[in-house]
């Protein structure tokens, strides 16, 4: 029996029936509300609560402020002081679920949005436990700088966050990256200003301090010098680092171990041991498996190469710190990834691991674009740029969340009429890529669909008759313009199980205009299972 390549689901994106409002007053209109203008604010120098600008001029155009006297919904989750509130808890301890995660919690403060690179704690120095620490967790002001560096090649940034703070309390928060300066600030709840105060330490963590035990909204605008994000990492010689702090003895000892299977040492450039431990640590996979118990923690991680992004960055700080490459490792909720001094500032590298989905959409529909990564990247990574793409095209056309539920048995019927039967890629896989090309199966509930409701698909992924799991899926909207060319409107994104079934619901955005539309869907992949399209 033929195979076609590719088939077109066609279905009607029918009105929800609309609301009705209300009848307007008869007589004539004496005002209209007349709607804030940013731009226009700005060209006027007018200035919000804090003196904060009404708008930041970013890669996308101007980015409007957020409402410093906005009200403070139940909601929100909060930024709290930890149980013993005067020394905020900077350790982290390595552990051995090398499973790759699902569905991870996060809240982004920032505008443009960096998720999920949220800076929230970092770690600089370690023990003889392998208890990553703060090599000098001493509080100092956090000055308010109030003007950015002259010639400075900085990057702008609002944050919004609500945060309970107290009187000799240091509550920890985020900031945008390493180095962040801030210009602005303001905390209150509505209109009512609350004192505060803003401290780091020597990891540049922040917390912040109050005047009067409250539930405030802190809003700020925040400078960092755009190297920090990424880009050519220089080429420095050892004596321009900082110097880093010595090792314990067995750690020492162990990385010293690591070091010899990477092929690093301090004959080589910082740039040139730089380059290898990212590639070797970009090289983990996570695994349903745990590395076995045969050493310490830190050797069976790093010999393994097993791990997700919190493991691959707390190895790769041992092993940098131990050639004397300064190096932090950072955490949040969601994701974890390193920083190394470069000569001229601390510099992200990412190296990969990352979670499926976030659980809810971002804060903001502006993404930032950071420098270009200067180092390579396997086939098949998860990158934590792309959890972050996964969640901004889900808020950016109103997607409902994901859902995975069933096992193999309730994946996609080929005898059922509305369904897409064995549809495969529609473009050749990339150079070089020795994957097989995935083929997505789906069924529809309906052929019809409403604006702002959701639609329920559900099918299975496969590549080679394998089951592909855990993977994400894209789902969009496509079809020819007046002009005839091919529009594509993301609605969302699904995950599979791990028997390749996925099944879920997506809200069809009420910005999409009336008329026939195909679905498709389409696969990055994963280490196994090749790219894949449905359309």
């Amino acid at each position: 029996m033929r195979r076609w390549p590719i088939l077109i689901l066609l279905f009607t994106l029918a009105a929800a029936s609309p609301v009705a409002a209300e009848r307007p007053a008869s007589g004539p209109i004496v005002h209209e509300p007349i709607p804030a203008d940013p731009r226009e604010d700005l060209e006027l120098s007018a200035l919000l609560g804090g003196d904060l600008p009404p708008a930041i001029k970013t890669q996308h155009g101007l980015v409007p402020a957020p409402d410093p006297n906005r009200e403070i919904s139940n909601s929100e989750r909060s930024y709290e002081s930890t149980p013993r509130g005067d020394v905020p808890d900077s350790t982290f301890r390595p552990d051995r679920d090398t499973r790759r995660p699902d569905v991870l919690p996060y809240d982004d403060p920032f505008s443009p949005s960096t998720a999920p690179f949220k800076r929230l704690s970092a770690f600089d120095t370690i023990d003889a436990s392998y208890t990553l620490k703060v090599s000098d967790s001493r509080l100092v002001p956090l000055a308010v700088s109030g003007l950015p560096s002259p010639g400075a090649d900085d990057e702008h940034f609002f944050g919004d966050m609500v945060v309970e703070v107290a009187p000799k309390s240091k509550v920890r928060i985020p900031s945008v990256g390493p180095g962040a300066r801030v210009l602005r600030a303001r905390a209150g709840i509505g209109a009512q200003d609350v004192g505060f105060r803003l401290f780091h330490d020597g990891a540049d963590n922040w917390f912040i301090e109050g005047d009067r035990a409250a539930r405030v909204r802190f809003v700020v605008e925040l400078a960092i010098a755009r190297a920090a994000f990424g880009g050519d990492f220089g080429n420095p010689s050892w004596s321009e680092l900082p110097i880093t702090a010595a090792l314990p003895t067995p750690v020492r000892l162990a990385a010293k171990e690591v070091a010899q299977k990477i092929g690093v040492s301090r004959k080589m450039s910082p740039h040139d041991n730089v380059t290898k431990l990212v590639e070797y640590f970009r090289g983990f996979t996570d695994s349903d498996e745990p590395p076995p118990v045969a050493r310490d923690i830190y050797l069976d991680l790093a010999l393994s190469k097993k791990g997700v992004c919190r493991h691959r960055s707390f190895a790769f700080m041992v092993t940098a710190l131990s050639l004397g490459i300064p190096t932090r490792m950072i955490v949040n909720e969601a994701h974890a990834w390193v920083e190394v001094h470069n000569g001229r500032l601390w510099q992200r590298i990412d190296l990969g691991g990352a979670g499926r989905m976030l659980d809810e959409p971002l804060a903001s529909n502006v993404p930032y674009d950071p420098p270009q990564d200067p180092f390579a990247w396997p086939q098949g990574s998860t990158r934590g740029q792309d959890l972050g793409d996964r969640a901004r095209r889900a808020q950016q056309n109103d997607a409902g969340a994901p859902s995975n539920g069933p096992d193999a048995t309730s994946t996609a019927d080929a005898a059922s009429p509305n369904s897409i039967d064995d549809a495969r890629t529609s473009r050749d896989p990339e150079p070089g890529d020795e994957r097989p090309t995935s083929t997505i199966t789906m069924t529809l509930e309906s052929f019809e669909a409403k604006r702002g409701t959701p639609l329920r698909m559900r099918g299975q992924v496969s590549a080679n008759g394998e089951f592909c799991d855990h993977l994400a899926i894209q789902i969009y909207l496509r079809r020819h313009d007046s002009r005839g060319r091919v529009e594509e409107i993301p609605i969302g994104e699904l995950a599979t199980d791990e028997h390749g079934a996925y099944d879920g619901a997506l809200v069809i955005p009420t910005r999409v205009q009336l008329g026939d539309y195909d679905l498709g869907a389409r696969t990055l992949g994963n280490a196994r299972c090749g790219s894949g399209q449905l359309w």
